[in-house]
């Protein structure tokens, strides 16, 4: 029987030494506009299911190792630079974030 764990795409960015960005790809276009820092939030939010599970900026800043004002600051630039690929939404008290 073969299991698969769930990758965590917080710490999979980080593996890249090259610092290539363009490995994010929708629809034949790459996301030039954003900082690895977003790309690498957004695929994150993207592989991660908090469509269900409520959003947590102090487990994202966790898995980040960053402080959770960038986390809030990431997530704002990503809702003015992808608002089209990326929905924030509050439900039964908490936070959801669906992206695609």
């Amino acid at each position: 029987m073969i299991t698969s764990m769930q990758k965590n795409a917080a710490e999979e960015w980080l593996l890249y030494p090259d610092g290539s960005l363009d490995v994010l790809r929708h629809s034949g276009r790459v996301m030039s506009d954003l900082t690895e820092f977003e790309l690498r939030l957004f695929e994150w939010i993207r592989q991660s299911d908090f469509e269900t599970v409520a959003w947590s900026s102090k487990a994202a800043a966790k898995s980040f190792k960053c402080k959770e004002d960038e986390i809030y600051e990431g997530v704002a630039s990503l809702t003015k630079k992808l608002p089209s690929r990326i929905q924030i939404y509050y439900e039964d008290g908490n936070v959801h974030i669906a992206a695609e």
